[in-house]
């Protein structure tokens, strides 16, 4: 296995967030996410990982510095994109897909953005009142 050498820093609220949604596919969700981070991170930088309740809606966000410049014309969640075209880890550039369709089907919205070099993945989902 290889180090990451990456930072983690978290956000969290102090009381459970409660939402509706299928556990094996959003653990898949984050799973792709994560696995993301750490194939296209730029070596020994932060990601910053947050949970906040935004109304009525449970925010997630993951964000981290690329290791190659972004380009901010291309769509990453589409299937078969790569940010890198010249890699050839064997990787099908359909984890942010996959992420996508998964959060979609469970009933949550799923967000990409890019600032400059900082690529933000957001999930989010209805909050269920207890």
């Amino acid at each position: 296995m290889i180090a990451s050498r990456l930072i983690f820093r978290t956000s969290f609220p102090a009381n459970p967030v409660l939402i509706k949604a299928d556990g094996q596919r959003l653990y898949r969700v984050f799973q792709n996410l994560f696995q993301n981070v750490i194939k296209y991170s730029f070596a020994g930088s932060r990601v910053h990982i947050t949970l906040e309740e935004d109304g009525a809606m449970a925010v997630a966000s993951v964000k981290n510095v690329s290791r190659e410049e972004l380009n901010p014309d291309v769509k990453y969640a589409e299937r078969f994109t790569r940010g890198d075209q010249s890699r050839t880890d064997g990787g099908g550039g359909l984890g942010l897909s996959i992420a996508q369709s998964f959060t979609e089907a469970c009933g949550g919205q799923f967000a990409l953005e890019t600032i400059a070099d900082l690529f933000v993945a957001k999930v989010s989902f209805p909050v269920v009142k207890e």
